[in-house]
């Protein structure tokens, strides 16, 4: 039981440090480059990533975190309609079908 709770505590510090890492990003640089948008984008969807890994498998967790990096893309670049929805729904199934 003091090995699981190690294991999981080394997994909640890394989980707080990218959080850190986001909030410091969101307050701290100005969101006016496409460079730093899309820096964001990838540590939030990598917060997510390594979150579900906590509880699901490796696959799992990036069936899962696709679509959210793919709709955080999409808010960021203003190109968010039902149509882009849509594709990525069925996307994020073609992928998970495939991985499994």
């Amino acid at each position: 039981m003091i090995l699981a709770r190690e294991k999981y505590g080394k997994k909640l510090i890394f989980l707080s440090l990218i959080f850190g890492l986001i909030t410091f990003f969101v307050f701290f640089m100005s969101p006016s480059n496409i460079f730093i948008i899309t820096m964001l984008n990838i540590i939030v969807s990598a917060f997510f990533f390594f979150l579900f890994k906590v509880f699901f498998e490796k696959k799992l967790a990036f069936s899962l975190t696709l679509p959210i990096f793919l709709i955080l893309i999409l808010l960021s670049l203003k190109l968010f309609d039902p149509l882009n929805l849509t594709l990525i729904v069925f996307f994020s199934i073609a992928v998970a079908v495939l991985i499994r």
